[in-house]
């Protein structure tokens, strides 16, 4: 990480052409956000999509300026995808169980270790009759 010292930001900030970029930009967001609000009732300009997006594009300019000059680097990206991926899990998890029990239900009733139907062996002789 590089030096946050006074004279150090202060020769970043008078060497490095990307800050200079990224200043320009804010400002220009700035500028650009001004004049559209500016014609705009203030009830309108608050809710226009274009002056926050310029708002937007000049505080990413100023924040990106900013942390060049103090040397800090930039934010690693968030990783994403965790929640979807379990997600996808979940799914074709409770897909696979779905299925192989409608196809159990099809095949005749509950499936042994084997795979194949469990089938009970027929009754021989009369049914039990109940003592009474």
């Amino acid at each position: 990480m590089a030096s946050t010292a006074p004279a150090d930001v202060i020769q970043r900030l008078l060497d490095d052409d990307t800050i200079h970029e990224q200043i320009s930009q804010a400002g220009a967001g700035l500028r650009d956000a001004y004049r559209r609000a500016r014609h705009l009732p203030p009830a309108k300009a608050v809710q226009d999509k274009t002056v926050y997006d310029r708002l937007r594009q000049a505080a990413g300019g100023a924040t990106e300026a900013t942390r060049r000059a103090l040397g800090k680097p930039p934010p690693k990206p968030k990783r994403g995808g965790r929640r979807a991926l379990a997600l996808l899990i979940l799914v074709a998890t409770g897909a696979v169980v779905w299925w192989a029990a409608n196809r159990d239900r099809q095949a005749g009733g509950p499936a042994g270790p084997s795979g194949a139907p469990v089938s009970t062996p027929p009754a021989s002789g009369p049914p039990p009759v109940a003592p009474g």
